[in-house]
């Protein structure tokens, strides 16, 4: 039981990483600069949103939001490094790992990372067509990409384990091959 709750909360953890990874350019990119570039001045504050355009005025708790994530994006790896781990141990002692992939990926994986690329690049298309919103455009670019790549990844080692299971003893490379 707690091995499964450690491999939950491992999942969990990556997931909360890959989600703040993209945190600090999304933000930005909504509030129109970066704190970090901007400054204070008379009580006012300021986010510069660089490429030579004026600096914009911004309320103070905006400020300080803009400020904290960018000063803790970096630290985003962190969940994801403890998420890696709790993931390991949640596995157990006996679990097995993926097969050896064949020398050359097969060409419906080929394919797949083709048509997932194209799916990513025309729903951030869209997405900026729709909605002109630099922020929204960056969010749905981000989420296409995990979403198409993992599954692309899933399906890949999917059809790895499959292939094994069917060949209990056939072995990836055989000598002489």
């Amino acid at each position: 039981m707690w091995r499964w709750c450690a491999y939950l909360l491992g999942v969990v953890l990556i997931a909360v990483a890959l989600a703040d990874v993209p945190s600090g350019a999304i933000v930005e990119s909504y509030v129109g600069g970066s704190a970090g570039h901007g400054y204070v001045a008379d009580g006012r504050y300021f986010v510069n949103p660089g490429h030579g355009r004026p600096a914009a005025e911004v309320s103070e708790s905006t400020w300080r939001t803009v400020y904290r994530v960018e000063v803790l994006s970096p630290f985003s790896v962190v969940p994801g490094i403890i998420g890696v781990l709790l993931l390991l141990y949640g596995k157990g002692p006996n679990w097995k790992p993926a097969p050896a992939p064949p020398e050359e990926m097969p060409p419906w994986v080929k394919r797949a990372c083709i048509a997932s690329g194209a799916f990513t690049v025309a729903g951030t298309w869209l997405c900026w067509v729709v909605g002109r919103l630099p922020w929204a455009t960056l969010l749905a670019g981000w989420v296409l990409f995990w979403v198409s790549a993992g599954s692309v990844g899933w399906l890949y080692t999917r059809s790895l384990r499959r292939q094994a299971i069917a060949e209990p003893g056939a072995t990836p490379n055989p000598a002489g091959a």
